[in-house]
């Protein structure tokens, strides 16, 4: 099998991508915020079932494979097996959820699988309902821990990094978000940041990155010293006008949420004690094309 389509159904954005001849590329992403509307009435809303829906049956020509992670764990056994059966009917698929050691297992091969690196790398994996990591040393993992918070956990703690300009306090709300990780034993030189996309963020606000100086990768261009990384997410706050970004570039879901993931970043960066981080487009579709291709 040399093409096929993965889909990767997160708690706020749905992602696809076309695996063909050996490589893979990236179709884009939709925002449906499943995380934040769950909390609502404590189960999946019918408006964005019928997004996802139509999302995935636009790819109905390919053969398709479909990952759902974070708040489809969260599902009770019931609302899991009534999903599944509904999604099934609705696109003659079918629906695997990902657990965290899965989705942290696939990310980290894909990020670390073809470099070079003497020392530890952390891999963080963000989303908007949960935070993944690994600490890998020589391509090998040696310590896993995950945490039930994301973006979206963040934003509804501090619903004013939604609004146009942010008014909390950073420190304090770096502080608090700080409370929420589960703390690993290991510290790490570096960070790579995937399961979004990192290098979005700063290439739409056009904030400087250098080329990465550690090891090479396709996939991995970029590195930011986290001092620079600071004081960009800090402008990003209170300098920047994020009505404005959204109307700019058509993507409100994302960028409501995008402050909430900066603290994520903050927090797990401080915590690790890293120098530099390495923004990403990264995510676990690497390590569940090797599974597929094996199978």
């Amino acid at each position: 099998m040399d093409k096929f389509i993965i889909i990767e159904i997160g708690s706020t954005n749905t992602k696809a991508y076309l695996y063909e001849n050996d490589k893979v590329k990236n179709l884009g992403f939709k925002t449906i915020e499943f995380k934040n509307n769950y909390k609502k009435e404590k189960k999946l809303l019918e408006e964005d079932k019928k997004l996802l829906f139509n999302y995935v049956n636009s790819f109905s020509d390919y053969k398709c494979y479909v990952f759902g992670t974070s708040v489809f764990r969260n599902l009770t056994e019931t609302q899991k097996d009534e999903w599944l059966k509904e999604f099934k009917e609705n696109t003659g698929l079918d629906f695997v959820i990902v657990t965290s050691d899965m989705e942290n297992e696939f990310t980290v091969y894909g990020a670390t699988a073809t470099i070079n690196f003497d020392g530890k790398i952390a891999v963080m994996i963000g989303g908007g309902g949960s935070t993944e990591l690994a600490i890998v040393e020589h391509n090998q993992i040696i310590e896993k821990c995950n945490s039930d918070f994301g973006a979206m956990d963040t934003t509804d703690m501090f619903p004013d990094l939604r609004s146009d300009y942010a008014t909390s306090n950073y420190d304090e709300m770096v502080k608090r978000t700080k409370e929420l990780v589960n703390i690993p034993q290991n510290k790490a030189d570096l960070m790579i940041l995937a399961g979004g996309d990192y290098i979005y963020y700063y290439e739409e606000l056009n904030y400087p990155v250098e080329p990465n100086k550690f090891y090479n990768s396709d996939l991995q261009p970029y590195c930011l010293d986290v001092v620079t990384m600071d004081k960009l997410d800090r402008n990003f706050f209170y300098e920047v006008s994020l009505d404005e970004v959204c109307r700019r570039t058509n993507n409100d879901g994302w960028w409501r949420g995008a402050r909430g993931m900066r603290l994520c970043v903050k927090a797990l960066a401080d915590i690790l004690e890293v120098k530099y981080i390495i923004p990403t487009r990264i995510s676990m579709v690497y390590g569940i094309v090797e599974k597929i291709k094996k199978h």
